[in-house]
């Protein structure tokens, strides 16, 4: 058989490679006792596979890296070409290598001119973006109070669930407030010192001595808040217990629930009851109805104020903050506020009411409970122990100094009601009701002008006793009706 014949043969059926490596053994050029590269490819299991791949990859960097260092010392050695030729008739090596660092040092500072322009390029950047956002979004409402601005999830569910409307960006929020979007800014941010106060300020009298701080919020800030309050706060349920600023109940329905008489009345005032109620509970609040942490804190900037000093500064008068932000008293949202604050409160007392045979209610922050039966059998000290530890628990506390324990023989009354017998006001009330009116129609009888205020003052009162007990107050009511047919 002619070999070239066979050789083609040969190849034809193993294989180039094959055949290669089969000369190769036979001239020994490969060992014999070796398997060809082929052959250990072709019974490679998955993991030799899979290190061959590394190995080749590994090369395939290491010849990149080759290249590379190839490809840098050939423009060195043009560089070196071009110097020895600028240099080739006094060759020196210092100068030389003087030559070459004056040109690194070049590039160098290039370079860090280079980097430096392109730091200065990106905070240019960044600084437009910021001041970009900060146009079209509140990213600041005060030192303290933005720390969940950037929490922006919101409880979509949840809000139609209790019938809220859903709000999930400042501008949603300023048209729901139907005020501009400047103005909802303006409203939202926290100033330590302002040349203009957004809340009315004023003391009154309280029947127990001393002052009571009010604060009464202006009239645009006073239509964001009761749009608030109509819109969400009302939305959610208070408990029954609560009897204060809240359509048909009141200081009446309240006393109405006791038992006359009662063989044991208590009275319990919370202590700055509208003051504990700090910003942070109050967003907390509107996050709890499934709002995010971005709006609950703008609702809670609108429905939160700081105690304010007036102080003269070179001729002009700013307010200076003196506390931290807190519910103001004066505002038509805070009522509500407190009444679902105090909801677990009012809850867990009341269960302790219920093991011991007590009733409770509440008006604001004064708590009522009464109880009838053998006193013996109620530990008055323990009880009041107990109540505390839940008002310490939910974030209030007591006035001890106002805490009254009254029994049949005393003048019992709850939130100036009293409910010896029967339901009445105090007498010295009444006794001054009968001397207005005395005075009222001898002054008319006798050709004098009655003030409008003092009229206003009788008709209300009469009014008052109408509401309370008028079978109990008839004759009064009788008198007063009639001076007022002659004074109108």
């Amino acid at each position: 058989m002619d070999t070239k014949a066979e050789y083609r043969t040969l190849v034809q059926n193993m294989g180039k490679k094959e055949f290669t490596f089969l000369k190769m053994q036979e001239y020994g050029f490969w060992p014999s006792n070796l398997p060809t590269p082929y052959e250990r490819q072709q019974n490679e299991t998955e993991e030799d596979f899979e290190n061959r791949k590394k190995l080749l990859a590994e090369l395939q960097k290491l010849s990149e890296q080759i290249s590379e260092a190839y490809q840098e010392k050939t423009e060195i050695e043009k560089k070196i070409s071009h110097l020895k030729k600028q240099y080739e008739d006094t060759w020196d090596y210092e100068k030389i290598r003087a030559v070459v660092s004056q040109e690194i040092m070049k590039e160098s500072i290039a370079r860090r001119a280079e980097r430096k322009a392109e730091r200065e390029r990106q905070k240019q950047l960044k600084s437009e973006a910021w001041n970009k956002r900060k146009a079209e979004n509140i990213v600041f409402i005060g030192k303290g109070y933005s720390g969940l601005l950037a929490k922006k999830e919101t409880d979509v569910q949840k809000l139609k669930e209790n019938q809220m409307p859903v709000i999930e960006t400042d501008r949603e929020l300023a048209e729901f407030l139907q005020i501009e979007y400047k103005t909802l800014r303006y409203l939202v941010y926290h100033r330590d010192v302002v040349t203009f106060d957004n809340y009315y300020r004023f003391d009154i009298p309280k029947k127990s001595g001393g002052t009571r701080h009010i604060a009464a919020p202006k009239s645009q800030l006073k239509a964001a808040q009761r749009q608030i309050l109509e819109k969400i706060l009302q939305k959610i349920e208070v408990s029954d217990l609560s009897h204060g600023f809240m359509k048909s109940r009141s200081i009446l329905t309240g006393a109405k629930v006791h038992n006359t008489s009662p063989d044991l009345l208590i009275n319990i005032d919370l202590e700055n009851f509208f003051p504990t109620i700090t910003f942070e509970r109050v967003r907390g609040l509107y996050q709890s109805f499934g709002y995010s942490g971005y709006i609950a804190s703008l609702l809670a900037m609108i429905c939160t104020y700081c105690e304010r000093m007036p102080l003269e500064v070179k001729g002009e008068v700013k307010y200076i903050k003196t506390s931290e932000r807190i519910l103001p008293q004066g505002s038509p949202a805070s009522p509500m506020i407190t009444n679902i604050i105090c909801r677990n409160m009012d809850k867990r007392i009341n269960g302790l009411c219920q093991k011991l045979g007590l009733t409770y209610t509440r008006y604001a922050d004064d708590m009522s409970f009464s109880y009838s039966g053998d006193t013996e059998n109620l530990a008055v000290g323990s009880f009041l122990n107990s109540v505390n530890q839940i008002i310490e628990a939910e974030g209030f506390h007591m006035k001890q100094e106002k805490t009254h324990i009254l029994r049949k023989n005393n003048r019992q009354y709850i939130t100036g009601i009293v409910i010896n017998e029967e339901i009445g006001v105090p007498k010295k009330w009444v006794k001054i009701l009968k001397a207005s009116i005395h005075n009222a129609q001898k002054l008319h009888e006798s050709g004098g002008s009655v003030s409008s205020q003092t009229i206003n003052e009788i008709s209300g009162k009469i009014a008052w006793l109408k509401s309370v007990n008028a079978k109990r107050y008839q004759k009064v009511i009788n008198q007063g009706s009639e001076l007022l047919k002659r004074l109108t």
